[in-house]
């Protein structure tokens, strides 16, 4: 089974400080569908999980380019 991009991208923001987290502390699967992540932010110490249920978003043509090429958007 092929892996996109999308899927591997996890990612969250801190609940408290609004930091943006980039690796989970611990994940594991719950079952087919859902991977339960164990967040801990560096910055203020909250702890929280968040749950993937394993639908990957669909993402809009101007939110890809702005993710791959942020830096050849011209206004």
């Amino acid at each position: 089974m092929a892996t996109s991009i999308a899927a591997l991208r996890i990612s969250a923001m801190c609940e408290r400080c609004k930091t943006h987290l980039i690796a989970p502390e611990w994940s594991e699967t719950v079952n087919e569908r859902e991977t339960v992540h164990i967040w801990s932010c560096p910055i203020c110490g909250n702890e929280f999980q968040t749950i993937d249920n394993g639908v990957e978003p669909v993402l809009s043509d101007t939110e890809l380019a702005e993710e791959f090429l942020p830096n050849l958007m011209v206004a």
